[in-house]
């Protein structure tokens, strides 16, 4: 019995490896093995599919009418013109080169403004795409303030800019500037001459709310370098310093022309050139009659 226990005990000794040390199986599974996936067999024909899919995409695109369907589709179909007081809105487009129908993509509106810009009544103009197929442009025009003598009256704006008449001849309702000299000079000339300055301060000055004698004056000329004469709508002429006094003493003027009025006296001449002293000339006997204010 002792043998049959020793030999059991060997046997086990034996299966541990003897001295104790493990001993790795053999059989290391089917998970432990590296093997290459498999390709399923309908891979390569979806693959195929798609590449003559993309194939034939690419050339049923190509022969797509591109140039006719742009041309039907992508178009300028509304265009608005905003500021426009003395020009026609049809010829602010024209000069942008904008129409209805123009080819949307190839639209540059830089390009529009600066050609805007050019003309000299647009003292300066916006360009902004409304929507996918529209165009707004505002535009601000030059406002008259002066007429000159050019051939026939043109007009001038606050800055000097000379404005040739509209297509119908029609100018501004607004006093004529004479002794300065303006011939030959081209529309959009900027004129800063001492009389073209002294003229734009008298059109300040007479346009001011609290005087309210912008349209009391039809001419306004600086021939003389040590004076100015106005001429009224009624034929009084106005002599005054050069450039434009005060508001009070111009204040003077307007109390003394609707004290004429109240009175139903027309007057040839009104002296305003002393301070604090307005002398009347009355158009019947050409006495003078002196005024304070």
């Amino acid at each position: 019995m002792e043998a049959g226990r020793r030999g059991a005990r060997a046997a086990a000794h034996r299966r541990r490896g003897g001295g104790g040390r493990a001993v790795t199986p053999a059989y290391q599974g089917r998970a432990l093995r590296a093997e290459p996936p498999r390709r399923r067999a309908g891979g390569r024909v979806r693959r195929a599919f798609e590449v003559l899919a993309a194939l034939a995409a690419v050339t049923a695109l190509a022969h797509v009418p591109w140039d006719a369907l742009r041309a039907r589709v992508a178009v300028l179909r509304d265009v608005r013109v905003e500021g426009a007081r003395y020009l026609d809105p049809a010829q602010v487009l024209a000069r942008a080169g904008l129409a209805r129908g123009a080819d949307l993509l190839a639209l540059d509106l830089d390009r529009a403004r600066q050609a805007l810009l050019l003309h000299p009544r647009i003292a300066d103009a916006t360009l902004a795409r409304r929507g996918p197929f529209g165009v707004t442009v505002r535009i601000r025009e030059r406002v008259p303030v002066l007429l000159v003598r050019h051939g026939t009256p043109w007009e001038m704006d606050s800055s000097g800019v000379l404005l040739a008449p509209l297509n119908d001849g029609a100018v501004a309702d607004v006093p004529l500037l004479t002794g300065a000299d303006v011939a030959g000079l081209a529309p959009g000339t900027q004129v800063g001459t001492e009389a073209v300055r002294r003229g734009l301060a008298w059109a300040r000055a007479l346009a001011r709310r609290e005087l309210q004698l912008a349209g009391e004056v039809s001419e306004v000329d600086v021939s003389d370098p040590a004076a100015t004469e106005l001429l009224l709508m009624d034929g009084t002429r106005v002599l005054t310093p050069a450039w434009p006094p005060g508001v009070r003493r111009l204040s003077a003027l307007r109390v003394v022309l609707a004290d004429l009025r109240q009175r139903g006296t027309v007057a040839r001449e009104v002296d305003l050139r002393f301070e604090h002293q307005v002398i009347v000339r009355p158009a019947a006997d050409g006495g003078t009659g002196p005024l304070r204010s």
